[in-house]
């Protein structure tokens, strides 16, 4: 080989090896910025799903999973031990939640919560679902009725696990039985009819927001056919910043 050969042949690897560098440098802070500022989305899910193929589900531009745990002071999901340690395994953030009853005690249903649920500091803080349902739907309970349950089920959750609880509800329940209490507890709000619910009916800004009901996703083979949708009121950066 000739000297000018050679010396053309360097260069030209020279050049690319700087192009090689621009790309994974370009490349590199759109992966950097798309993982800190990205909308924070996420699915919240309970035997219904059936069989849940987590990794597979966890590679569908997801970060978050809440997993029904218990209800009541008895019951607990079908699927919840399986699908916990299986989400485990993956990138995703994982937590559980509790749908309350008002039927029994707020000390005997964290009671149920805490025997099935670990206490992890590599999870979401655990979510009290508040709603209203069977008979309550037409007849609900005085806010007063509602607030002993509820205060005893967030305080023994909190003793045990060394975190507030997440309160989940819906805007009407919210109004019903939230009210200006709670201002120390994130939200996570159900709104369906709104773009981007700014703020809670009592001015507070909320954590997690539910958007649909009808989301449709890879990886589970429930009677279900829908998946709820959710995002983190914040980038990621953010998210992980509040609870990691």
């Amino acid at each position: 080989m000739s000297v000018k050969k050679a010396i053309s042949l360097g260069v030209g690897i020279g050049v690319l090896f700087i192009i090689v560098l621009i790309i994974y440098g370009v490349t590199h802070t759109f992966n950097q910025t798309k993982r800190e500022d990205h909308l924070v989305k996420g699915v919240d899910l309970s035997a219904y799903q059936g069989d849940i193929d987590w990794e597979l589900l966890a590679d569908q531009n997801i970060d978050f999973a809440f997993i029904k745990a218990t209800e009541g002071d008895d019951y607990v999901d079908t699927k919840f031990k399986t699908n916990w340690e299986a989400s485990q395994k993956t990138a995703l953030k994982v937590g559980a939640y509790h749908f309350l009853n008002y039927d029994t005690t707020g000390k005997a249903q964290a009671q149920n919560f805490i025997a099935n649920v670990p206490v992890s500091d590599q999870n979401l803080p655990p979510v009290v679902d508040l709603e209203l349902y069977g008979i309550y739907e037409d007849n609900a309970l005085p806010k007063e009725q509602v607030k002993v349950i509820l205060d005893e089920f967030l305080k023994e959750l909190e003793d045990h696990y060394g975190v507030k609880p997440i309160i989940y509800t819906t805007q009407r329940i919210f109004k019903m039985y939230i009210g200006t209490d709670y201002k120390d507890y994130q939200i996570w709000i159900v709104d369906l009819d709104n773009a981007w619910p700014e703020t809670l009916p009592n001015g507070e800004t909320f954590t997690f927001w539910q958007y649909s009901h009808r989301g449709m996703m890879d990886g589970y083979d429930g009677d279900e056919t829908f998946i709820d949708m959710n995002l983190y009121n914040g980038t990621y950066a953010e998210f992980i910043e509040e609870f990691f």
